[in-house]
C-alpha cells in the first residue's frame, strides 16, 4: 500500500468466515466467483470452510453482499469482521 492510499480508497473491507453444509463447496465457490466484491477466497482449516476478503463501496452494499452470501444454498453461517485499520501490510 502506498502512502495516502487509505485516503483515496473509501471502500469498506471485511473478512468473512463462511461455514458450509458438506458437499456444497464447489457450487458455492462458483457463485462466489461471480461476485466482484470478493477480492480473495481461501479454503481454511478449523471452524470455517472459507475465509473471504470483501471490498464494498458502502456499508449498504456490504450489508447486501453479506445477505446474498448468507442466502446461498449450502451456506450454514457467516461471521464478519470489518477492517478498521491496517497495522502491517506487506502485500503491496
Amino acid at each position: 500500500m502506498r502512502l495516502g492510499q487509505d485516503v483515496l480508497d473509501a471502500s469498506i473491507q471485511a473478512y468473512v468466515g463462511i461455514k458450509l453444509t458438506p458437499k456444497f463447496g464447489r457450487d458455492v465457490q462458483k457463485r462466489f466467483a461471480r461476485m466482484p466484491e470478493i477480492q480473495l477466497l481461501c479454503a481454511v482449516s478449523g471452524e470455517f470452510n472459507y475465509v473471504a476478503w470483501l471490498r464494498a463501496d458502502s456499508p449498504d452494499r456490504l450489508n447486501d453482499l453479506l445477505d446474498e452470501i448468507g442466502a446461498l444454498e449450502g451456506v450454514e453461517r457467516t461471521t464478519t469482521s470489518i477492517i478498521l485499520a491496517r497495522k502491517i501490510d506487506r502485500t503491496g
